[in-house]
């Protein structure tokens, strides 16, 4: 009998300051099969690297104790190869080339919160 190997889903780090849109994204990206681990802030994100292996992030534009763009750049710094994305309802984000160290920018908005899993998708 072969042996299959215990496959583990990406782990989604969901960082957001915003408890009702973290808990809408975090069953979004679970009903697609993703395990995720939330963060509401930019230090507890930080902590979360720790200890948990994380495949990609998706960090929410406004953190309550920090810039995004620190948060960018201390992943980036320390684990250059995992995926970011900005959730954010600003389009102007979009057009600020200091946002381009994330490798998505999404439109938070309630119309497109479906898309998420499958923008994460791409990325990983």
């Amino acid at each position: 009998m072969p042996i299959i190997p215990n496959v583990q889903p990406p782990t989604v780090l969901l960082v957001d300051g915003d408890l009702t849109q973290s808990l809408s994204s975090k069953k979004e990206l679970e009903a697609q099969g993703y395990r995720v681990v939330c963060s509401h802030s930019g230090q507890e994100a930080f902590e979360t690297f720790e200890r948990e292996r994380v495949d990609a992030v998706v960090v929410d534009f406004l953190l309550p104790d920090m810039h995004v763009l620190d948060l960018i750049d201390g992943i980036a710094e320390k684990h250059s190869r995992i995926p970011i994305v900005v959730n954010s309802p600003y389009s102007v984000c979009q057009q600020n080339f200091r946002y381009w160290a994330a490798d998505a920018i999404f439109d938070k908005s309630f119309d497109s919160r479906s898309e998420l899993p499958e923008l994460v998708a791409a990325l990983l």
